[in-house]
């Protein structure tokens, strides 16, 4: 109980492990330490996972944290982002009466396949919910889609909770040629992590897909910022493939801010599929 102070919430470094009406522990992907921050992100408590869980435990009647239950929505943001991208969402998203947690993984110094071993911790200690829901936001959809594809004995959560409605937002469905040329030097490797190879146009070939028994939405949207981005490149005469087009599954949206998660049609579209499962 001495470590009462104020975080920046593991944007970068820490991976949440377990969540529970906006308290959460998280483990530091370097030392592997863990520690429990409440829903202001002040440190309660830090030591192993289960010194932390017994902590929350005795907080649970000093601060009267009530049970949460009923539907559980899961951001996930994408590479080099943290949960901080979805505060707009999660205020659409609270609003429905959902519980809504926008988690932090490293996407920097992780691979897809290791922060999908975390979602899957992070969602087998998940208590008290009976459906959950996904939102993922760029190389997000990297880390669910190998989630959902590892073996059923790693996905315990499944035989408490049903899988209901899966929106991706400008998810990576194909290489992207700035990584393609990134990867094909040492020094951008290391600096940018095992997550820059697997965004090439070779290794997104061999990403797994989400399954075809759950219900996805894709929502494209070209923001100003991209658009600006690839009015440049095209100037300097750098390849630019275009911005994914209609296909099956998937909607695109005019880009009218700056960030596509302020794009209120964005928000609207993603909030109506999790609660209604279409549009």
């Amino acid at each position: 109980m001495k470590f009462d102070f104020f975080t920046f919430g593991g944007s970068f470094f820490w991976e949440d492990v377990f969540f529970y009406q906006k308290w959460r522990i998280q483990r530091h992907c370097g030392t592997k330490t863990y520690r429990l921050l409440d829903s202001w992100d002040i440190r309660r408590a830090s030591g192993t996972f289960e010194e932390c869980q017994k902590a929350f435990i005795r907080y649970i009647d000093c601060y009267e944290i009530t049970k949460q239950q009923g539907s559980l929505v899961v951001l996930l943001h994408g590479y080099s982002d943290s949960k901080n991208i979805f505060k707009r969402l999660w205020r659409k998203l609270v609003l429905t009466h959902s519980t809504v947690a926008a988690i932090n993984y490293p996407s920097i110094f992780r691979s897809s396949l290791a922060s999908a071993y975390q979602l899957l911790f992070f969602l087998n200690h998940i208590e008290d919910i009976t459906e959950v829901s996904f939102v993922t936001k760029g190389a997000g959809n990297l880390v669910l889609r190998q989630a959902l594809n590892l073996p059923p004995d790693m996905q315990t959560f499944r035989e408490n909770m049903r899988i209901r409605n899966i929106v991706e937002i400008n998810p990576v469905t194909r290489g992207s040629l700035l990584c393609d040329l990134l990867a094909k030097f040492k020094i951008f490797r290391l600096l940018c992590g095992p997550m820059l190879m697997e965004m090439t146009e070779k290794q997104i070939k061999m990403m797994p897909s989400i399954p075809r028994e759950f219900n996805t939405l894709k929502i494209f949207s070209n923001s100003r910022t991209s658009q600006m981005i690839t009015h440049f490149l095209e100037w300097c005469r750098f390849p630019v493939r275009p911005f994914p087009g209609k296909q099956k599954g998937a909607i695109f949206v005019e880009g009218t801010t700056f960030k596509t998660l302020n794009n209120e049609k964005v928000l609207n579209c993603a909030v109506k599929f999790i609660n209604n499962g279409k549009i």
